[in-house]
């Protein structure tokens, strides 16, 4: 009886925890790297002058634009997110 409890416990409450945290963890992640790509973005415009490009990091592609400051992207859920600095 005490092992079910414990099976139950961990695959009833822990588990769904766990991926929770991952899936947070990796949009984190990814709104990281959006930043990351915003520095890249101001060091390429203050050397080359370019005014949009793209970075393509784990298979998500970010697009940054000059106009604005912005970085748009794909997460891995699927959904479009913009990111901008004021």
């Amino acid at each position: 009886m005490l092992s079910l409890f414990m099976v139950f416990l961990i695959f009833g409450s822990l588990l769904p925890l766990a991926h929770e945290m991952h899936v947070r963890l990796e949009l984190k992640k990814e709104r990281l790297v959006a930043f990351e790509t915003l520095h890249e973005a101001a060091r390429t415009i203050a050397s080359t002058g370019r005014t949009e490009g793209q970075r393509s990091v784990n298979g998500i592609v970010y697009s940054w634009q000059a106009d604005g400051h912005c970085v748009e992207y794909v997460n891995f859920k699927g959904k479009q997110e913009h990111l901008c600095v004021e």
